[in-house]
């Protein structure tokens, strides 16, 4: 062979080699991607619409108890979901609320026409005006699957609402679940010691035996754990053990179970008045001030049982004694103060954030430091009603506070059962339960 042909040869072989096709062979640097993408846990980050600064206290719940999370049964066998929501103002008017199916990992994928077998979008005409409240709202209230709206598949599904009849004017979106309760699902937890942590990290187990038409398949399936109803920060695992086929055992592993958290807070803001919670009440000004007692780094709190609800406010069952407190509650400038350990400011913004926070903005609110009280402080606008809440910083101090001195608080979290069917390309939504941690 010619001199001149072998080196044009040469180097075609090596551009084949330099983009990755030559002889189907892959660099080391793709290759260690790969693995590393197959190692990575699984995690699901919802990406939802910033809800519209004249939206608050949005509910979205199974039957009429605000504490549970939004589960509901396809076919209709189970309780249809209740949305309950404030526009901020005197004016109500007719809305629209549609609706979006999504695999496990929050990424929109059916149409709405595979994913319902009824109409695609609904109206929002049940809505009130507040009653004598010093803070004006509309109040909406809006239950489904209904005649409107059925669905033929399970899975995720964001609910969005809009301007009437304007899909891309959103107001907000929240997150709902429409599940097939099918197969046999157990869970149990275990406690995991850590040096240095005054309680133990607990992980959740979840035993589940698929639905025989699909238990040839055990890789098909994952489990996604949530805490306490945030449901924006779940934790996956997509490889079961298989000790006991068909059974298929989940659990986290050592490094993502959960650790003891900040979450030992809870305000009541049902009556306004100076309590071992509230530390002020300034009737003067419009809206309400009330200012919190300040909440200590250092918290040796012993556990106790939560009333508010986890993943949201409570509001109704707050103010069982009061006619129609949806819209008879009112609106109250609520002060939020935090003591750091040492008296001084951490290295990164601290954020307050609790089921106050919508679904969709579950980060919190940022905290301002007060050189001449040595604290931090903010304050947010709350429905009277029931909240609970948490502290939170990038700063690891905090991080190596809470886990000295925290004890264990109990808490619920909520196993979500997936099962990838190539058939409709989605992820079904198998069973759904709530164990205790």
């Amino acid at each position: 062979m010619p001199r001149r042909l072998l080196v044009r040869l040469f180097s075609f072989l090596l551009v084949l080699g330099a983009l990755g096709l030559g002889g189907g062979c892959k660099s080391t640097q793709q290759e260690s991607k790969k693995a590393a993408s197959e190692a990575a846990p699984v995690a699901s980050t919802p990406r939802f619409a910033a809800p519209d600064a004249s939206i608050r206290t949005v509910q979205l719940y199974a039957g009429s108890n605000e504490r549970r999370l939004p589960v509901t049964t396809l076919g209709g066998a189970g309780e249809p979901l209740t949305l309950e929501f404030d526009l901020m103002g005197t004016d109500g008017r007719p809305l629209s609320v549609y609706f979006q199916h999504a695999d496990r990992n929050w990424e929109r994928d059916l149409s709405p026409s595979r994913a319902l077998e009824s109409f695609q979008d609904d109206r929002l005409l049940d809505y009130r005006s507040s009653q004598g409240t010093e803070v004006p709202y509309v109040h909406y209230r809006y239950r489904f699957p209904n005649d409107e709206i059925r669905f033929r598949v399970s899975g995720n599904y964001v609910l969005r609402v809009t301007e009437r009849g304007r899909r891309d004017s959103v107001l907000f979106e929240y997150p709902f679940y429409v599940a097939e309760q099918r197969g046999d699902l157990k869970l149990e937890a275990e406690g995991l010691a850590v040096p240095g942590q005054r309680a133990p990290s607990l992980r959740p187990v979840a035993r589940f035996r698929p639905p025989p038409e699909i238990q040839g398949n055990p890789f098909g399936h994952t489990v996604c754990f949530v805490r306490n109803g945030r449901v924006t920060r779940p934790r996956c695992e997509e490889r079961p053990k298989l000790m006991r086929q068909p059974e298929l055992t989940f659990e986290l592993s050592r490094d993502r179970a959960y650790a003891p958290i900040a979450a030992g807070y809870e305000v009541d803001l049902t009556t306004l008045q100076p309590s071992s919670q509230i530390a002020q009440v300034d009737r003067s000004q419009s809206p309400v001030r009330v200012v919190l007692d300040a909440d200590y780094a250092r918290f040796g709190e012993a556990p106790r049982r939560m009333r508010g609800g986890f993943g949201q406010p409570v509001v109704r069952a707050a103010l069982p004694g009061r006619i129609d407190p949806a819209t008879r509650a009112e609106y109250v400038e609520t002060v939020f103060a935090f003591v750091p350990g040492q008296k001084r400011p951490y290295g990164a913004p601290l954020l307050v954030s609790g089921n106050f926070r919508d679904a969709t903005t579950a980060d919190g609110v940022q905290m301002t430091w007060s050189q001449s009280r040595s604290r931090y402080e903010t304050s947010v606008l709350l429905k009277q009603g029931i909240y609970r809440y948490e502290y939170s910083t990038a700063d690891p101090t905090l991080t190596a506070q809470i886990r000295s001195t925290q004890p264990r608080i109990t808490g619920r979290y909520t196993a979500f059962v997936y099962y990838r069917d190539a058939r409709r390309n989605t992820d079904r939504l198998l069973q759904v339960r709530r164990g205790s941690l």
